[in-house]
Formats: C-alpha cells, sequence, structure tokens
C-alpha cells in the first residue's frame, strides 16, 4: 500500500480505556483541519493503517481511539512506542460527517465504532438516539459525555454479566433492539462498526424505517 502521509505527528500520551482500547494523545499539525467523523491514515515503520479522530476540530491536539488486535502489528506497536515517537499522518478523509436534517438522528456503533460519534460529541452535536454494541460494559467508551448529550442512550451487552443499573442497559445486539424497542418515525441513521452489522442492520432498517436515511461506515 503506498503512503498517504503528508505530515508528521509526535505521541504525546497514551490512555487505557480497557485491557485492549486506549487513546493516542497526538500534537496537531500547524493548519491541520478536519470534519468530525473523519479518519486519517497514520503511518510508522513502513506499516498503514485508517484511524477516526475522536477529537473536536477546535482542540489543539489530535486524539485517536485504537483497539490493540493481536495479529495487527500496527495497534501492537501504537500501544508500546515511548512517548515522542514521530508518526505519519494524512490529511483528514471520508465523508461519515454529520448533517443536520428535519429528521432525528440516530446513531449506532459497534465496538470502538463509536469513535465518530464522540468526535460529534466533542463539537457540539447533542439530543441524538445512539446504541453502542459492545460484549462489556468495560468497553462502553465515552459513556458519561455520550450520555450527557444524547437524547436516548443505550448501551447493548451482547456478553451474559451483571451490571448494577440494569435498568439502563439492553441485554442483546443492537440489532435485535432496532427489531423490538427503537421507536417509530423518520430517522437519519448512522451507522459504524463491523461492515457484516452494517449489512444486516441496513436491511432491517429498509423495511422498518423506509422514510429514513442511512449513512454508513464500515470497517473489518
Amino acid at each position: 500500500m503506498p503512503s498517504t502521509a503528508k505530515q508528521t505527528i509526535v505521541l504525546l500520551d497514551r490512555y487505557w480505556h480497557t485491557g485492549d482500547i486506549f487513546e493516542l494523545r497526538c500534537s496537531k499539525p500547524p493548519e491541520f483541519t478536519f470534519r468530525p467523523g473523519q479518519f486519517v491514515h497514520i503511518t510508522c515503520q513502513g506499516m498503514q493503517r485508517e484511524y477516526t479522530l475522536i477529537s473536536a476540530p477546535e482542540e489543539p491536539e489530535l486524539r485517536l481511539l485504537i483497539k490493540q488486535i493481536p495479529q495487527g502489528r500496527l495497534s501492537v506497536l501504537l500501544a508500546t512506542m515511548p512517548m515522542g515517537t514521530e508518526l505519519g499522518v494524512s490529511a483528514a478523509q471520508g465523508y461519515f460527517c454529520f448533517q443536520p436534517s428535519k429528521r432525528e438522528p440516530c446513531f449506532i456503533a459497534t465496538g470502538t465504532g463509536i469513535a465518530p460519534f464522540i468526535a460529534m460529541c466533542a463539537s457540539g452535536v447533542r439530543d441524538f438516539t445512539l446504541l453502542h454494541g459492545v460484549r462489556h460494559p468495560s468497553a462502553l467508551v465515552y459513556r458519561r459525555e455520550l450520555s450527557r448529550a444524547a437524547k436516548r442512550y443505550i448501551p447493548c451487552l451482547s456478553a451474559p454479566g451483571s451490571m448494577a443499573d440494569k435498568s439502563q442497559v439492553f441485554r442483546g445486539y443492537v440489532s435485535a433492539y432496532v427489531d423490538t424497542l427503537l421507536p417509530p418515525g423518520d430517522y437519519d441513521f448512522y451507522l459504524c462498526g463491523l461492515r457484516n452489522m452494517i449489512h444486516d442492520l441496513t436491511h432491517l432498517l429498509d423495511a422498518r424505517y423506509p422514510q429514513s436515511h442511512i449513512y454508513s461506515e464500515a470497517y473489518d
């Protein structure tokens, strides 16, 4: 894959949300611009990967949400490299950005697919419905900030277990919540997460909410 890196950023800090999900805080190149929801290509030691920015455009630094995958060479490197390491970064890309309309926004994410919605929330988007599908509650990153901004925030937990505020979570996949509990209406659906989830959910939304619009961004 040819490198798309155009500028250099410096690793400033690393924060672990869970045992395998972490956040990188990096320097921001002069005149670097982006829209909430866009992604960049990060390049290091000949490896390259797309990551969505979770910072707001006006923030002085760039922040990325990353899941460390054992077979993912770059994510393992980013999880261990020392502060001060230089990384290549491309210009911001992508069209998965919030588009205000008269319809109610409904954000649906699985895992770290929550990243673009963190950026949108940090940029002032409010009064949305948000479904975040994860296995365990520890993976509900930015739960407090997102729930404060949302009209409805529904964690969807697919793994069995207990949680103190059981009334505040849905036990099952995001598709099951949409199929049984999402109120009727005309929505702007924004889907981000695993490709299979988006494929299956798109068919369900087309059938149940035919007047709604669907925007999606998938990853493997």
